[in-house]
């Protein structure tokens, strides 16, 4: 829409654009309004005017006020204002991001693209850019000067002792060049942003020109694949008729073959059975015949000896007794003589344990006695040092002292008194030599201290600031979240209940709903007649068809122009593959479905055929056929 002075001028523009070919336009004529209307007061406290939040110069004010009298902003975004009952006639009520819009007829919304509610405005948003960014070199020339004059103060006051004003000052410098790198950084983000403004304008206008020329080309075409995909659908429904019908009879005729097949292989197993028992009897009987024939013979050996050792028993026993007696006999010397040699080593052992015993007493008086000498050592050794010290450092001798009657008493012990003389040696130490500038170094110390403690007010301050603007993204970005996460979840569940049926039960869920930005997903699949712990105990196709759901389910949150599949049938069955490729059939009407399969039925439902063949070794070639003109 444009704005235009006087009829004239309008008709002047349309003549132009008819005659270069640039399409259409629509203007308002100033002169055509006659009187300025007065703005509507809002409905309710929670709407206000949008004529309150636009700016706009003198001469279309009237315009504005006729055409958003009856508009109104939401003050407060509350999704339960979407269930709210339509506004009254003329009136429009807006959600202040764009989201979606309210009339007396009905409703108008969803997602805000990339360019749109930015183009209204643009040029004037421009000017004001341009305004502030003069309006910023000229506080930059401010400040220059200021600097410059200050930065000469300085100078003159460099050469005074006064170290407190010449810091103040600095200070104050360090703050004015610090404001002059700021705004220097915006300027160069309002110039940037001024470029990318032209730039994307640019853009624009050349994607609206493409499109509208290839739209006027592809206007004929599509109804000629209108035509073709109407004829094709109608031969595609016969062809599939005749391939179920021709599929069911086979299917009568592949179980019939499988019941008599089974039926051979049980007779060809009763007949196996039965030989090998046959076998195995026959077996049993030789082995038998056998241990007869065996068992026989030495019945016969046994009896001939038998006859042959009965006139010997009697002389046998005589000689078994007399020997008997000998080894009794034998056994008692032999017991004799062993209990008189283990009193004899017990005798030996006590002799021995006594003479271990002397020994040891022996080596820990040796061992005493070292000792002993070693203290003793030790003891005049120290006494020695402690007579060389005395002389040394106090000028005292250790018989005087010894002499002395007021000697003081001692309370503590000589580990204590060691103690406390090495602690106090250390502080001597630590002390070192005496610094004559502690105290400039204390006031220095102490104004660098106040200059941190500004600096840590300063930073916490930012921090505050810095904390609330990043609660203020994370709400924001929890209320988006939360809204496409239910969107999606009412996606699943219709997408997945047209993969398999009404009544199976599926859900996404929140692990952590407090928390929903760190939040993991469970996906729940339940088909009907199982109940499964987890998805991972579905098969192999239900996991396919509950993936291809949770997909399509993202896809009509947030369309694609294109999509693209690898193998995605391959664990399916005939059934679910017909299923797949009826809801890749719907969704096919709004964005382009590229599908990589080996599947003969995936194949055949396509528009467009791309396979790779190989024409001679190690040649490949791709070739493409388009079923819609075969059709």
């Amino acid at each position: 829409h444009y704005v235009v002075e006087t009829q004239q001028d309008a008709v002047q523009a349309i003549q132009l654009l008819s005659d270069a070919a640039k399409g259409r336009a629509n203007f308002f004529v100033l002169d055509a309004i006659t009187h300025s209307p007065s703005a509507a007061p809002a409905p309710n406290d929670n709407l206000m005017s949008a004529l309150d939040v636009i700016t706009v110069d003198e001469k279309y004010k009237a315009l504005c006020t006729m055409l958003l009298q009856q508009v109104f902003i939401l003050k407060h975004d509350n999704e339960k204002e979407l269930d709210e009952k339509l506004p009254a006639l003329g009136q429009v009520i807006l959600q202040k991001n764009g989201r979606y819009s309210k009339h007396h007829l009905g409703l108008s919304g969803g997602s805000v693209g990339l360019f749109e509610g930015k183009r209204i405005g643009r040029a004037k948003n421009l000017e004001v850019l341009s305004q502030e960014i003069k309006t910023l070199n000229q506080e930059i020339a401010k400040l220059e000067d200021k600097i410059t004059a200050e930065t000469a103060r300085l100078d003159v006051l460099r050469g005074n002792s006064q170290k407190e004003l010449i810091d103040e000052l600095r200070f104050q410098l360090n703050r004015l060049n610090n404001e002059l790198i700021t705004v220097k950084t915006k300027q160069e983000q309002y110039q940037a942003f001024i470029n990318n403004s032209q730039a994307r304008k640019k853009d624009i206008q050349e994607k609206i020109e493409s499109i509208e020329s290839d739209l006027r080309i592809a206007e004929p075409q599509l109804q000629e694949l209108r035509q073709e995909k109407e004829q094709s659908i109608a031969e595609l429904s016969t062809l599939q008729d005749q391939f179920h019908e021709i599929a069911e009879i086979l299917n009568e005729k592949s179980t019939a073959y499988n019941q008599e097949n089974i039926a051979y292989h049980q007779q060809l197993n009763k007949v196996s059975n039965i030989t090998k028992d046959l076998e195995f009897r026959e077996t049993q009987k030789d082995d038998h015949e056998l241990r007869l024939e065996r068992n026989s013979a030495e019945l016969v050996e046994v009896q001939e000896a038998l006859r042959t050792t009965i006139p010997f028993e009697d002389e046998e026993d005589r000689d078994l007794i007399a020997m008997y007696e000998q080894k009794i006999a034998l056994e008692d010397g032999l017991k004799e003589l062993e209990d008189n040699y283990y009193a004899d080593k017990q005798k030996i052992n006590n002799l021995e344990d006594a003479l271990t015993q002397q020994r040891r007493s022996k080596e820990q008086s040796d061992f005493l006695i070292s000792e002993i000498k070693d203290k003793k050592t030790g003891l005049q050794i120290d006494l020695n040092a402690l007579k060389e010290r005395l002389s040394v450092e106090f000028n005292i001798e250790l018989k005087d002292l010894i002499d002395r009657e007021d000697a003081p008493e001692i309370t503590e012990d000589q580990a204590t008194l060691a103690t406390k003389c090495s602690k106090l040696k250390k502080q001597l130490d630590e002390f070192g030599t005496i610094n004559l500038m502690a105290k400039e170094a204390f006031d220095e110390m102490n104004e660098r201290y106040d200059f941190i403690n500004k600096e840590k007010a300063d930073l916490i301050e930012a921090k505050g600031s810095l904390m609330a603007t990043i609660k203020e993204i994370d709400d924001t970005a929890q209320v988006q979240y939360m809204f496409t996460f239910d969107a999606v979840r009412n996606n699943f569940v219709k997408v997945f209940r047209s993969l398999f049926n009404e009544e199976d039960s599926c859900d996404l869920v929140l692990t952590d709903p407090s928390n929903p930005l760190d939040s993991d997903i469970d996906i729940i699949a339940r088909p009907k007649g199982k109940r499964p712990l987890s998805i991972n105990q579905l098969s192999g196709g239900e996991k396919t068809l509950t993936s291809t759901a949770l997909l399509f389910s993202l896809y009509l949150s947030k369309p694609a122009p294109f999509c693209i599949f690898d193998e995605v049938d391959a664990p399916l069955d005939d059934t679910n593959i017909d299923k797949f490729n009826n809801i890749i059939r719907d969704f096919s009407k709004n964005s382009q479905f590229i599908v990589v399969s080996h599947n003969k039925k995936t194949i055949a439902s396509t528009d467009i055929i791309y396979g790779v063949t190989m024409v001679e070794q190690g040649v490949s070639r791709v070739v493409a056929v388009d079923l819609r003109e075969v059709a």
